[in-house]
């Protein structure tokens, strides 16, 4: 679960500084660019979380349970940089304040 702690924590953060950014009257630029900075240091820390669960190998003291348990948090991890790309990556495509 800690790959859609990381979604989370970006989505939570990207809300937060846009409500921020519209609320001080930031460049859009400026905005923009802080917002796509927020979101790939989000989908680094998540493809790092992946990078790291597919290189290790399951606890073989839980054979079984364990090959099971290593796959499922793997998966776990690919969904929630997938989430994190589909969910919070167009929304920085429309206009930034209304």
């Amino acid at each position: 679960g800690a790959g859609f702690v990381v979604w989370c924590s970006a989505l939570v953060v990207l809300y937060a500084l846009h409500a921020i950014g519209c609320a001080f009257a930031w460049p859009t630029s400026t905005l923009r660019t802080t917002l796509v900075l927020v979101l790939v240091i989000h989908l680094i820390v998540v493809a790092w979380m992946w990078r790291n669960f597919a290189k290790s190998g399951p606890d073989p003291l839980f054979s079984p349970t364990g090959a099971f348990l290593h796959v499922a948090i793997l998966w776990t991890v690919i969904a929630a940089f997938v989430a994190t790309v589909l969910t919070l990556g167009p929304p920085l495509l429309l206009a930034t304040c209304i």
